[in-house]
């Protein structure tokens, strides 16, 4: 969020407390407030402005209406007090018929230098979707292929340069604070086709991939074999 050029990639973010979600939910129609720790979208809320009076709260596959004075009071009651929490500006994804998808870029450093080697896009199981995980019933595709098969008229070479030019970027910021051999970047590409930067995965699940794309997979498996020494 401090670099010029990479902080136009990620969605307003801030910590969860009742100023932040009253000023996101004035800026925003839609914002998910996420555990500062967590794994396979567990823990995950969002929450979308009906009107001035109105929000709908959507958690655990249960979406309830509540008045916009109770939406904060509401969302403590669900959230876990021993964890810290973040909102964040909700992305209006792109789809792929009718159900939301994002994109998984997985890179790895052999050779003390980062390589994308692994993509794909990761299509919720339905319309109204929370997230976009595998552990939450998600299915893997092929990036490739649906770029040019999207709900919306996209330019599927552009928006594969949009994915990987700030991929490559993120990667050498985390790399300058963390001792990192391996990425999973969780991007978002919105209805317009703007790339956004959703969260970066220290231990990326990569089962399953083999059959997305066979080629990337061999790639990602020399990647592998180099940085255990072999």
């Amino acid at each position: 969020m401090n670099d010029p050029i990479m902080k136009h990639y990620v969605p307003d973010t801030d910590w969860f407390q009742l100023s932040s979600l009253q000023r996101m939910l004035q800026a925003y129609s839609c914002v998910y407030i996420k555990p500062d720790v967590g794994r396979k979208g567990s823990g995950i809320i969002r929450v979308k402005k009906h009107n001035a009076k109105e929000s709908e709260i959507s958690y655990n596959q249960t979406t309830s209406l509540c008045s916009s004075d109770q939406v904060y009071l509401r969302i403590k009651w669900i959230l876990n007090p021993k964890k810290k929490y973040i909102i964040q500006q909700g992305i209006d994804l792109a789809t792929y018929q009718h159900r939301p998808f994002d994109v998984r870029v997985v890179l790895q450093k052999p050779l003390g230098r980062w390589r994308a080697t692994l993509m794909s896009a990761k299509v919720a199981p339905h319309k109204s979707s929370i997230v976009t995980n595998i552990a939450k019933g998600a299915k893997d595709h092929n990036l490739y292929k649906l770029l040019r098969e999207t709900d919306q008229s996209l330019n599927s070479s552009e928006v594969m340069r949009d994915l990987l030019d700030p991929s490559y970027q993120i990667a050498q910021i985390l790399d300058s604070h963390y001792p990192l051999k391996i990425l999973g970047l969780d991007l978002g590409v919105d209805k317009k086709g703007k790339v956004w930067f959703i969260e970066a995965n220290t231990k990326p699940d990569c089962i399953g991939l083999e059959t997305i794309d066979r080629k990337l997979y061999r790639k990602y498996l020399r990647a592998k074999k180099i940085m255990r020494g072999g």
